[in-house]
């Protein structure tokens, strides 16, 4: 219906979006590269401008797979959010050794808040309907 069609067009515009700012977050770290990897701050930062980088490729990944797969699939560990840190950690190789790790870091606090909002966001209301069904023992005779 309607509602089904906006939903899709919904995520179509955010896989744009996220798409576009991953683009952008790694096109800024290769121009900037050389100021990047100059002193111990600016190599931090490249790590924090990679796992920016990390977020919105998770999110495109995750919006891509809402559009082709149905609104309630969810990303998993393996092969969304390895792929999407792998990615941004190898950008974060082209700037310097130092901000691999500063992305690793930070990339795993970004997941974890990015979980907290995503399960407070989602979480469903539990219902009778959704209550596990108690089983009585079978007696022994």
């Amino acid at each position: 219906g309607i509602n089904a069609e906006y939903g899709k067009q919904w995520y179509q515009r955010r896989v744009r979006e996220a798409v576009v700012s991953t683009q952008s977050t790694g096109a800024a770290s290769q121009v900037f590269k050389s100021q990047l990897a100059e002193t111990k701050g600016m190599t931090i930062l490249a790590g924090g401008l990679c796992a920016l980088l990390f977020m919105f490729l998770l999110t495109a990944v995750g919006n891509l797979e809402g559009v082709l797969l149905g609104k309630g699939f969810e990303l998993r560990i393996f092969p969304e959010v390895v792929f999407s840190l792998l990615v941004a950690m190898t950008v974060a190789g082209t700037v310097h050794r130092v901000s691999i790790t500063c992305c690793l870091v930070f990339s795993v606090i970004i997941l974890y808040f990015m979980n907290a909002i995503s399960a407070r966001t989602y979480a469903s209301h539990s219902s009778a309907a959704d209550q596990p069904i108690k089983t009585e023992k079978k007696r022994r005779k």
